[in-house]
C-alpha cells in the first residue's frame, strides 16, 4: 500500500489537519507575544495610531516621525481598539488576522491551480507560512503583515480570473465581475495601507504572460488595464491631497526631511562612484551572519537572509534554543535555495507545466520586490533606518518555500521504487511537521 496518493482522501485529510494546526500556531503565538511591543517601527506605529481616527483629520504626513505612511493599517487596528482597548495587543490581533489572511489566500492559489493535495504544495505553503520572519510578523505592530494579505489575496483573485483565459459567457459573467470587483478593491486596499502595494498590480499582467505568453498579453491586456486604472482612481484622491499637494511628491519618505543633510551628503558619495555603490549594496558579504547579532545594514543580501531567520538585536536579544535553530537554519537552507532554484531554472523538462507556471509568478514577484527594495536603497541611503528588512518584501520571501519544495515536485520523484519513495513522503511530512511546530513554540525568532 502506497503512502501517500496526491488528491486521495487520505491526503485532503492531512492538508486540513495541517491546516487546523496552523491556525492554532499562530493563535499560540499570539497568546505568547499578547502585549509585548515588538517591531522596528512599533513605537512610531503607536504614536500615529494615537491621533488617527475614523471620520476625522488625517495627521499630516511631517506631523510625526511615521505619519506619511497611508492610514488603513492604523484605522483598522481602530476597529480592534473599540473591542479590545489595548493598542499593542489591538495591532498584534490585526497582524495575526493579517497573517492568516496571507495563507488563506496563498491556499486558495494552490488550491485553484491543483496543487494543494501534494506533497510540495504542502512544503509551499504550510513550510512558507512557518518561515520564522512570518511567525514573528504575525506578532509584530506594523503594517508589514497587511501588505502579504493584501498581495497574497489578490493573487488568489488574479489566478482565479487569469489563470484561464476570461469567459464571458452568460453563466460565468456574474463570478467574472465579482472577481473584477475582489481585484479592483484588494489593489486599492494594498495602496491605503503602504506604498509598496504597489508592487501587487503586476500580477494579472505576470500571470497572463506566464501561462500564455507575450501575444496573448497584448490581447488581454486591457482588462487587468481596466482593474489597475479604477484602484488607481480610489486612491488617487488622497495621494493628491494627503502627499502631491503638499509635499509635491506621490510617495513621499520621513528621511527626506527628517535626515536631510545627511541624505544629501550620502546621494552626494552616492553619484561619484554609483557602479560601485551599487554593486557594494549586492554584495555576499565575508562576514558571518550564525556569528553576528545583527545584519551588515548596506548589503542586502546579509540584511535579508538575516532577517529571514534570526532576530535583529534591535528587536531585542534571540536566546537560545531558539538562536541555535536559527543558526542552524542560516547554515543548511542556502543550499536548499541554491539547488531548488537550479532544479527550476535548468530542469524544466522535468517539472509539471502548472507547478512551474506558479513558479515563474513566484519568481517575478521576487525579483520585482528585490528591484523595490534595492531601488528605495539607493534613494534613501540611509543605512541606520535599516532600509533593507526582510519584511519589506514578504511575499518574495515565499520564494525560499517554493524552492524548498520544488524537488517534491518533479515527475522522476515518482518514478523511484516504492519503497524508497514511501519512506521519502514520509521523511519530507515529518520534516514539514516539525518545521512548522518547532518554529512556532519556541518561537524561532
Amino acid at each position: 500500500m502506497r503512502f501517500w496518493d496526491h488528491g486521495s482522501a487520505q491526503c485532503r485529510r492531512l492538508e486540513h489537519l495541517l491546516c487546523a494546526t496552523i491556525v492554532v500556531l499562530k493563535l499560540l503565538v499570539l497568546y505568547g507575544a499578547w502585549g509585548h511591543l515588538q517591531g522596528f517601527d512599533a513605537g512610531s506605529w503607536l504614536e500615529v495610531f494615537r491621533v488617527t481616527h475614523w471620520f476625522e483629520p488625517l495627521p499630516p504626513p511631517r506631523a510625526l516621525l511615521a505619519s506619511y505612511h497611508p492610514p488603513l493599517s492604523y484605522l483598522l487596528a481602530r476597529l480592534i481598539f473599540w473591542a479590545l482597548p489595548n493598542e499593542t495587543a489591538a495591532s498584534q490581533v490585526v497582524s495575526t488576522l493579517a497573517l492568516l489572511g496571507a495563507f488563506f489566500g496563498l491556499r486558495m492559489v494552490l488550491r485553484r491551480i491543483g496543487w494543494l493535495y501534494s506533497l510540495s504544495g504542502l512544503w509551499l505553503l504550510y513550510g512558507g507560512f512557518s518561515l520564522p520572519l512570518f511567525v514573528w510578523l504575525a506578532v509584530e505592530t506594523g503594517y508589514d503583515g497587511l501588505i502579504l494579505t493584501w498581495y497574497m489575496l489578490a493573487f488568489a483573485a488574479s489566478v482565479s480570473l487569469f489563470w484561464q483565459p476570461v469567459r464571458w459567457i452568460l453563466g460565468c459573467r456574474f463570478r467574472v465581475v465579482v472577481r473584477l470587483l475582489a481585484l479592483t478593491t484588494l489593489l486599492a486596499v494594498g495602496l491605503f495601507t503602504k506604498y509598496n502595494g504597489l508592487l501587487a498590480f503586476a500580477l494579472p499582467f505576470t500571470i497572463v504572460l506566464v501561462r500564455r505568453g507575450l501575444l496573448a498579453l497584448a490581447k488581454e491586456a486591457w482588462l487587468p488595464l481596466c482593474v489597475a486604472t479604477v484602484a488607481l482612481t480610489i486612491v488617487a484622491p488622497l495621494y493628491y491631497s494627503r502627499y502631491y499637494k503638499t509635499e509635491h511628491e506621490w510617495m513621499p519618505a520621513a528621511m527626506e526631511w527628517q535626515k536631510t543633510g545627511e541624505l544629501a551628503q550620502i546621494r552626494a558619495k552616492r553619484d561619484i562612484f554609483p557602479r560601485k555603490f551599487l554593486t557594494d549594496m549586492l554584495r555576499i558579504p565575508t562576514e558571518s551572519i550564525v556569528d553576528a547579532k545583527r545584519p551588515v545594514m548596506n548589503s542586502f543580501v546579509h540584511s535579508i537572509w538575516f532577517h529571514i531567520w534570526k532576530r535583529d538585536k534591535w528587536l531585542g536579544i534571540q536566546t537560545e534554543p531558539s538562536l541555535t535553530v536559527s543558526n542552524f537554519y542560516v547554515r543548511v537552507f542556502p543550499a536548499i535555495l541554491a539547488i531548488g532554484t537550479l532544479l527550476f531554472l535548468f530542469w524544466p523538462r522535468f517539472g509539471r507545466k502548472d507547478w512551474r507556471h506558479l513558479g515563474w509568478v513566484m519568481m517575478a514577484t521576487m525579483i520585482l520586490f528585490t528591484i523595490g527594495a534595492v531601488a528605495f536603497a539607493w534613494k534613501y541611503p540611509i543605512w541606520g533606518w535599516r532600509v533593507f528588512k526582510a519584511k519589506y518584501m514578504s511575499p518574495a520571501i515565499l520564494w525560499v518555500a517554493y524552492a524548498t519544495a520544488m524537488p517534491l515536485s518533479l515527475q522522476r520523484f515518482s518514478l523511484r521504487p516504492s519503497v524508497v519513495r514511501q519512506v521519502a513522503e514520509a521523511t519530507a511530512l515529518i520534516a514539514l511537521f516539525t518545521f512548522m511546530l518547532v518554529n512556532h513554540v519556541l518561537p524561532v525568532y
